[in-house]
């Protein structure tokens, strides 16, 4: 079973189309191996099935019960987590009880051990201070990227099925961004904000792509939709350039939800405002009432500031510079008009009648005119000269 030839058999496709589209895409990254270890095609195992059932002998009524635990001893002689062995025989499971024929174990038969080495969680939640190294070693995407999933508490799968339609108005966004949208694992309504510091990053971010108004928020260079995969790679590059090999193994990018949370928790926030914030469904009744945008807005400003990485100083300073930019512009005209005018009157201290023979040249014959003063017959000059340009 080499080729992907099995996904199209109908017994596969009916299991298929009972599950999530994520569950689906683990099931076909998982299920190979099986087929690799039972050298049976989907349809033979089920046809299989149906035939040992019918059987006297316990031998054959169990057949692929007993295939299931060698194939899950076989991965614990290749030594996996006992997690990654749970994960692998979990498609095996469904797709037989998919087709009314179920697999029947013992109490106990299918646990796995808990290796030596992973007795002791290795886990790490950076704090803000590691945040705020972490950031400094990614481009304008993955510092987006970084950002979304710390500072809004957004999962892999959330930030993967962002879309630019998603951000209306972003461009015109100079604080935190409100936004609610249903988490892609549970369905459950998260009202959060993309923090002003992630709002600076995806404007640089767009504008190198030259501002979309659709799509994918997050590509890769190829021009792809981010996968989860490949947001986990980029993340974990960004924290090797910071911290090495060794201590980015212990790093995972859920982590930088659990740095969401922490922060939530640390801004003494109720419970309710705190499952808003976080996606979690809130309990009774409480999940049919709205929250309002004011309150979302306050509830997370007051957890802002344990997850700033610059404070706010980089959307500000360029905020500054836009208006040093117009300052410097404003000052300019003014000088141009001051130099404009110290000409006009240089000409007039030569010769008076100047502006009276200039308004001839160009056929202006109202510049004799007593009624019109020296400052309207000079815009009228300048106005000739536009138009003859």
């Amino acid at each position: 079973m080499a080729n992907n030839g099995w996904k199209e058999e109908p017994y596969v496709k009916e299991w298929l189309s009972k599950v999530s589209e994520r569950t689906q895409k683990n099931y076909k990254e998982r299920f190979p191996k099986w087929l690799a270890f039972i050298c049976l095609t989907p349809t033979e195992q089920i046809q299989k099935r149906f035939k040992d059932l019918q059987s006297t002998n316990p031998k054959e009524r169990g057949f692929f019960e007993d295939k299931v635990v060698e194939f899950k001893n076989s991965l614990v002689t290749q030594n996996y987590k006992a997690s990654t062995i749970s994960c692998t025989l979990t498609p095996i499971l469904s797709f037989f009880s998919a087709h009314r024929v179920p697999l029947r174990f013992k109490r106990g038969e299918l646990k796995v051990e808990e290796r030596a080495e992973d007795k002791v969680v290795k886990e790490w939640i950076p704090d803000n201070q590691q945040m705020k190294q972490i950031y400094q070693h990614g481009d304008a995407r993955d510092r987006s990227l970084l950002l979304v999933l710390y500072q809004s508490g957004f999962s892999e799968t959330d930030v993967s099925a962002l879309n630019i339609q998603d951000l209306p108005n972003i461009h015109q966004c100079e604080g935190h961004y409100p936004i609610t949208m249903h988490r892609e694992k549970t369905g459950v309504l998260q009202r959060t904000c993309i923090s002003e510091e992630a709002v600076h990053d995806i404007k640089a971010m767009l504008e190198e792509r030259e501002n979309p108004t659709k799509g994918a928020l997050f590509l890769s260079q190829k021009g792809q939709r981010l996968t989860t995969r490949f947001i986990n790679d980029a993340i974990k590059t960004m924290v090797i350039k910071t911290y090495g090999e060794e201590q980015a193994e212990k790093f995972k990018t859920k982590s930088l939800r659990d740095a969401y949370n922490d922060a939530l928790l640390r801004a003494n926030l109720t419970q309710e405002i705190k499952d808003t914030l976080f996606g979690h469904m809130r309990k009774g009744a409480k999940e049919k009432y709205a929250v309002s945008q004011a309150t979302i807005i306050d509830a997370y400003n007051k957890a802002f500031q344990y997850l700033s990485v610059n404070h706010g100083t980089q959307a500000r300073k360029d905020i500054e510079g836009m208006r040093s930019e117009m300052t410097k512009t404003s000052k300019l005209v003014v000088d141009l008009l001051a130099e404009n005018r110290a000409l006009r009157d240089l000409i007039l201290q030569i010769d008076p009648t100047a502006l009276d023979k200039l308004s001839d040249s160009y056929g202006i014959e109202t510049a004799k005119m007593t009624r019109y003063t020296t400052d309207q017959k000079w815009q009228m000059i300048k106005d000739k000269l536009k138009q003859n340009r």
